[in-house]
């Protein structure tokens, strides 16, 4: 009889006990935040479904915070977010509700902004939110697209233009391998082209010409290069226009005392 009473008490020892660390891990779990240094900023977002209170905060992928309090105010999700004293967030910072994978958890992720702007302080609120993009919206987007295809291409009709919309991508296949054909052959202006070494021939001796000629030019060869290298006929060319403006000029000068001359003699 002592060995079992010894033994309920020890089990009822141990239940206790088991109870007891649960209950502190709840209550460490729920009220862990409470006990954490840092300033509180807060946000607002439209929908925040998934997302949790002890959700972690996190810039550039890194926690530096938690999400410690959403609560409905009006008809919006304000959360309160409290963030590691040593993390600075500026004025123009935005945040954005993100997910791990594509059917994870949900965290806030934050940008933190620029210098210029200036800090937030304890108390702030971060305005700029980023809109997360629903996965029930983009199931229903993707159904009324699937619904829009089935509309057009569904029936008689859609299943005959469909047939037509194939065989014409196959008819255009076909023709495309054809002249791909053709021009590999050395068939047609292009498949020559493309084929006979002779035009290229052509064009590199023909640049070697030109190559040559200017070379020569250069050089001062032949008329043009004499031309082109005698500063003689540019000299010649420069005297002749300045004679020409001295004839010019003296003719200008000249023509008031002929015309008055002329008039003199119609009336003497």
């Amino acid at each position: 009889m002592e060995n079992k009473s010894v033994e309920i008490k020890v089990g009822i020892f141990v239940i206790i006990g088991i109870i007891i660390i649960a209950l502190f891990t709840l209550f460490i779990g729920r009220n862990k935040l409470q006990f954490m240094k840092g300033y509180t900023l807060y946000t607002t977002f439209s929908n925040v479904a998934g997302l949790d209170v002890n959700g972690p905060v996190r810039i550039a992928g890194v926690e530096v915070g938690k999400v410690t309090e959403i609560a409905l105010v009006e008809d919006k999700a304000k959360l309160t977010l409290v963030i590691d004293p040593d993390v600075k967030i500026y004025k123009d910072a935005q945040v954005e509700i993100r997910t791990y994978g594509a059917l994870g958890d949900k965290f806030l992720m934050v940008y933190p902004g620029t210098a210029d702007s200036g800090l937030l302080a304890d108390g702030d609120t971060i305005t700029n939110t980023l809109p997360e993009a629903d996965i029930a919206d983009v199931i229903r987007d993707i159904r009324g697209v699937t619904a829009s295809l089935n509309e057009a291409l569904g029936g008689e009709d859609g299943k005959k233009n469909l047939k037509e919309i194939v065989s014409n991508l196959k008819e255009t296949t076909t023709n495309i391998n054809n002249i791909t054909a053709k021009i590999n052959n050395g068939e047609g202006s292009l498949g020559k082209l493309m084929n006979d070494d002779a035009i290229y021939n052509d064009v590199k001796e023909s640049t070697k010409a030109l190559s040559d000629v200017a070379k020569k030019i250069e050089a001062g060869e032949g008329t043009i290069g004499k031309l082109a290298q005698d500063d003689t006929l540019y000299n010649e060319a420069e005297n002749t226009i300045r004679e020409f403006r001295k004839s010019a000029e003296g003719i200008q000068e000249q023509t008031p005392i002929s015309v008055m001359s002329t008039i003199f003699g119609l009336f003497f």
